[in-house]
């Protein structure tokens, strides 16, 4: 194919690092939007925020690209050393990926892949080929630098066999919840609970699905209009758990705000555990109990009060009043 550039439709041009081209390989679209954007505005001030609105990423966007320009050595952080050693993407790094620890540092530290070495995966392993291409389709985008890193560290360093993997990724697009770091919580959280087979992840789904669909309820029918707590999500988790249904909770809820005047969580979850504990699963039986409850205390306050009109009108006809 044969083109010419339109020097004309522009009032000057600016320059770009020839080890950017060299670089275009990994690099999203999105990564080469900002480093357009950087390059043309020089602007050393300007926050991702800024940046993203700019090019029409999000801010988590812009900071992801330039982090992977920055591993690549063609930005730095304003009031750092640049760093001119050259970089092939065709190479894995000479450096060795550091063991698992325990500590948060060296865990973090152990996910920053750098742009060879994911090459270098890419081409060597075909479980991280399937990995990323079914994560691309089930996204419906391709995979940020960030992402792609996250991805190969899960399956290194937790040791999640991919369909284990996809298996979270579907679940989080059903939640349209396709971020990365929701992808990677649950696969910690799976990784603890030493959930690693198809049965096991298939249960812990279903109980996902439940909590998640209950949560929403909750947050939309008591207008809440903001995230629930850690202590909140427990109790839903708890209630999630147990079947019950939203229909149960509201009712705990109108006697919640009875009895305290306010929204109250541990106050709702006292009156569920108590109905739980008894039996009662539905509205229904709330009521029902509630009648009977209210039947025997009539009956009970009657019983203390009452007496026999029968015996006192024969009382009355034997028993003539005598006149001094």
């Amino acid at each position: 194919m044969k083109y010419k550039i339109n020097w004309d439709s522009s009032d000057g041009v600016f320059a770009v690092p020839d080890a950017a081209a060299d670089c275009l390989k990994l690099a999203s679209g999105k990564a080469v939007k900002v480093l357009l954007y950087i390059l043309k505005n020089k602007n050393a001030d300007a926050d991702f925020e800024e940046i993203g609105a700019a090019v029409g990423i999000s801010g988590e966007d812009a900071e992801d690209a330039f982090s992977y320009w920055q591993q690549v050595g063609i930005l730095y952080p304003d009031g750092a050393k640049p760093d001119n050693t050259p970089k092939r993407l065709d190479t894995p790094a000479e450096t060795e990926k550091p063991a698992l620890s325990s500590s948060r540092a060296s865990e973090k530290a152990s996910k920053m892949l750098s742009p060879a070495e994911i090459s270098e995966r890419i081409n060597s392993s075909s479980e991280i080929q399937f990995l990323f291409t079914a994560a691309e389709n089930t996204f419906g985008r391709l995979l940020t630098y960030t992402e792609q890193r996250t991805i190969i560290w899960l399956y290194d360093y937790y040791g999640i066999a991919p369909d284990i993997l996809l298996m979270i990724m579907e679940f989080a697009k059903s939640q349209n919840k396709t971020s990365i770091g929701f992808v990677e919580k649950i696969a910690a959280n799976w990784h603890d609970d030493g959930i690693s087979t198809h049965e096991q992840a298939e249960r812990e789904i279903k109980r996902l699905q439940n909590y998640y669909s209950l949560a929403g309820q909750v947050t939309a029918k008591l207008e809440l209009n903001r995230t629930l707590t850690p202590r909140e999500r427990g109790f839903v988790d708890t209630w999630a758990s147990r079947g019950t249904g939203i229909d149960l909770i509201l009712y705990a809820y109108e006697k919640t705000v009875d009895n305290t005047g306010k929204v109250s969580f541990s106050y709702m979850n006292k009156i569920l555990d108590d109905w739980y504990s008894k039996g009662i699963f539905t509205v229904s039986d709330v009521k029902a109990a509630e009648s009977k409850r209210t039947a025997d205390e009539t009956a009970a306050n009657s019983d203390e009060h009452s007496y026999n009109l029968d015996l006192l009108v024969a009382h009355a006809m034997n028993n003539t009043p005598k006149i001094k």
